[in-house]
C-alpha cells in the first residue's frame, strides 16, 4: 500500500514559495545563479571527462 502526504510538495512550488513566482526580482536573482552554477557543474564533468580535472 502506497502511502501519500498532503504536505509534499512539488520542487517548483518550494522554489515559487522560497523565491516567489517568475519575474519578480528575488527569482530572477536565484534562476541567474542557478543557471551560472549548472553551466559551472557542466564545465566540471567535460573537463573530467577529457582528463583535465
Amino acid at each position: 500500500m502506497k502511502k501519500t502526504s498532503k504536505s509534499l510538495t512539488s520542487l517548483s512550488q518550494h522554489i515559487e514559495k522560497q523565491y516567489g513566482k517568475r519575474g519578480t526580482k528575488k527569482r530572477e536573482v536565484f534562476e541567474t545563479g542557478f543557471e551560472a552554477f549548472k553551466l559551472g557543474v557542466m564545465l566540471q564533468e567535460m573537463r573530467k571527462e577529457q582528463g583535465m580535472t
